[in-house]
């Protein structure tokens, strides 16, 4: 930013030194005309409608040089400032913070004064009051560049008006005469129409050429100024930056052990010390009540 502002001086001192160097030049004269330069012609074609032109000029100067003095970073996000309100916020002294940050006419200051004023409402509403207060910010500091383009369009449209002018006064001698006017008034009459559009078209090279340098700059600024400030308010989400910078640089737990096997137990042995018996899978008959063995045969007896 700082080599922009450097470049862009530069180049207005180049301006200042080389168009009146340009305009001093001597302008070759014509037969029977006296030497001039450059300035005088100028001097010499201008009309009422290039006094509106002038006053576009200085106009659009006072802009330019009012917008590389107010809207620089120092003005808009002093970096000394967004360090104290860091570390202030990190300490947890936020009345300290808040009370810093309202004397201040900077716009991070304005911005992050609004978001703490919200901080009994919560993270969500400190974020939307702070998106609310770059908005309305930014669009004042846009809507001041804004007359750079709207002097930047009325200049052509200035110098059009002047060459209408010089060519109506052209043709009104033209037509006094007979259709014989002489040279010198005609030449009178579109000098001041040249005259008026070379104005007007200086006037909307400078303002339409520093208009989009400006608004440039504007947007960068505010843009960083809104990441500064949305940066901050980080450490009041529930869960944000802060709880999570804190569980990342503690230790990592411990893993835990494997659970042990799991083991075949033993039912508990019932009072007596006798433990009850699995009745036998396929129980003998003698064993079943009611249930006798037949008796073995006997051998038989002879003559029975």
């Amino acid at each position: 930013m700082r080599k922009q502002a450097a470049a862009l001086a530069a180049l207005m001192a180049v301006v200042a030194i080389a168009v009146p160097a340009a305009l001093a030049q001597p302008v070759a004269p014509a037969a029977g005309a006296g030497a001039g330069s450059l300035w005088n012609v100028l001097w010499k074609g201008m009309e009422w409608p290039a006094v509106f032109i002038l006053a576009g000029s200085f106009a659009a100067i006072a802009l330019i040089v009012e917008h590389f003095i107010t809207i620089r970073r120092p003005t808009i996000m002093p970096a000394e400032q967004v360090q104290k309100a860091r570390k202030q916020i990190e300490r947890r002294q936020f009345r300290e913070c808040l009370e810093s940050l309202r004397s201040s006419s900077t716009m991070f200051a304005q911005v992050m004064s609004a978001a703490l004023n919200h901080a009994r409402h919560g993270f969500d509403a400190m974020h939307e009051a702070a998106s609310e207060k770059a908005g309305e910010l930014s669009g004042q500091m846009f809507r001041k560049v804004e007359y750079l383009n709207i002097l930047g369009n009325l200049g052509p449209l200035m110098g059009l008006l002047g060459t209408v002018y010089g060519m109506i006064i052209a043709f009104s001698k033209l037509g006094e005469g007979g259709g014989e006017a002489g040279a010198g008034e005609l030449a009178r009459g579109i000098s001041l129409a040249l005259v008026n559009t070379l104005l007007g078209l200086i006037l909307a090279v400078v303002g339409l050429g520093f208009f989009g340098v400006c608004r440039n700059r504007v947007d960068a600024l505010t843009v960083r100024t809104s990441v500064q400030v949305l940066d901050l308010l980080e450490y009041f989400r529930p869960g944000g930056l802060a709880p999570a910078a804190r569980s990342l640089a503690a230790p990592a737990p411990a893993p835990r052990p494997p659970l042990p096997p799991a083991t075949l137990t033993r039912p508990p042995t019932p009072p007596g010390g006798h433990r009850a018996s699995a009745p036998a899978a396929n129980p003998s008959p003698a064993a079943q009540p009611g249930l006798h063995p037949a008796p073995p045969a006997q051998p038989g007896r002879g003559g029975a």
